[in-house]
Formats: C-alpha cells, sequence, structure tokens
C-alpha cells in the first residue's frame, strides 16, 4: 500500500499556453495516482497559490505574461529549494539554461507532452528515466534549429487544407462518423484519410495526431 501512495505526483501547472497546458493536464491525469493542486496561467498565479506546499512536482513554462517562467522558478526558490521543477520552452536557450543550471532541482526540456510526462513518471514517480542523456540531446538543439525548422515548413507545406481541417475535427472531438458526415465522406473514407495522416506524419493513433495538432498550434491556423 505504501509504494501505492509513493507513486502519487501532486503538480501544479503554470503556462499562458491555454491549450497546450488542457493537453499536458489530460495527458498527466491518464495516470491514475497523479493529482493536478494548480492550473495557472502565469507565474504570478503559480507563485500565489503555493504557500501551502502541497505540489511534489511544479510545471512551469518559462516564456508567459505578467510573471516569466524563471521570475516565478526564482521565487519558489527563495524557500523552497526541494520540490523539483519542470521546465521548458520550444526551443533550446543557451544563456537561459546557464541561468537554470545555478539553480537546484530543475530538469530543462522541450515543449512537448510526452517527454514531460516521461520526465514526471520517470524522474518524480519512478526514478527510471535517464534524464542526462535527454538533456545532453537536447544541449545540441540549436546547431539542428535550422534543420528541424526546414522540416517543420516542409511538413506543413506538404499538409493540405483537408488534412489539417481533419486535425482540428479530431481536436474538437468530433467521432469518425461525425467528421464524414461534415465533409459529405462515408466513415470508412475518413477512417483511410487519418490513418494515412497519421503514418504521413510518423504517428500512432488517433490521439497522437490530437496532440500533433496542439503542440504544432493547428487548432488555431486559418487553413
Amino acid at each position: 500500500m505504501n509504494q501505492i501512495l509513493n507513486k502519487r505526483v501532486r503538480f501544479s501547472i503554470a503556462d499562458s499556453d491555454f491549450y497546450f497546458k488542457k493537453i499536458m493536464i489530460k495527458t498527466l491525469l491518464e495516470t491514475p495516482f497523479n493529482m493536478l493542486i494548480n492550473d495557472c496561467n502565469n507565474g504570478h498565479e503559480l507563485i500565489n497559490r503555493t504557500y501551502r506546499r502541497q505540489e511534489d512536482v511544479f510545471i512551469i513554462e518559462l516564456f508567459m505574461p505578467v510573471l516569466s517562467g524563471i521570475e516565478a522558478i526564482k521565487f519558489i526558490r527563495r524557500n523552497n529549494n526541494e520540490t523539483p521543477i519542470i521546465t521548458y520552452s520550444g526551443t533550446y536557450q543557451e544563456d537561459i539554461a546557464d541561468i537554470l543550471s545555478k539553480i537546484p532541482n530543475i530538469y530543462y526540456c522541450q515543449k512537448n507532452s510526452n517527454i514531460i510526462k516521461n520526465i514526471v513518471k520517470g524522474r518524480i514517480s519512478d526514478n527510471n528515466f535517464d534524464y542526462d542523456s535527454y538533456y545532453k540531446e537536447w544541449q545540441k538543439q540549436p546547431l539542428l534549429v535550422q534543420e528541424y525548422m526546414t522540416r517543420q515548413k516542409k511538413s506543413q507545406e506538404e499538409l493540405s487544407p483537408t488534412e489539417i481541417q481533419l486535425m482540428k475535427f479530431c481536436y474538437e472531438g468530433f467521432s469518425n462518423k461525425e467528421i464524414g458526415e461534415k465533409l459529405n465522406l462515408s466513415t470508412r473514407t475518413i477512417d483511410t484519410y487519418i490513418n494515412r495522416l497519421t503514418e504521413k506524419l510518423g504517428l500512432k493513433t488517433k490521439l497522437h495526431l490530437i496532440r500533433f495538432c496542439v503542440e504544432n498550434g493547428y487548432y488555431n491556423s486559418s487553413t
């Protein structure tokens, strides 16, 4: 019984990107022993709710309005050096990484729901995730940014308006049958289109497609 209780992770999250935060919370709560303590839109909201020290981990976006993630982290560390903090950005920031390296109990990673979930599970809960190896690869990202941007641009150029609309419908929670009715296509045709799209993007399931839609900003595109 104690072993099960020890695996419970109580987390507070601060992120100004509503859609990413929504899917991040949903992803973490898929693990039954995880518990959301605070859902905040910026660093200021977070530091005003941390007085009770209930968290096992803080999850903080680096770049937020009102009070940035880095300032929120510094504030938390004035009185609390023990609770781990996972912080993230879209690309590796060498100057920010240098600042974070001087702060104890920090995990700096890419803004990606699966990576953050792996750190929560593999470092905060079970301690079986090789964060050091991940971080070494993360450090190399500046050398790969141009290549990454080129790939992203090519990927976006290759996505048709219909494929983007399919992703949006999936994100909005419509079933394949409902999507077919909207596009005047059969459910089987929609099944085929979605399977082809996930394969094209190197994804496995419809849920992964929804995450891709959120994490790459297609949910608010004008296409």
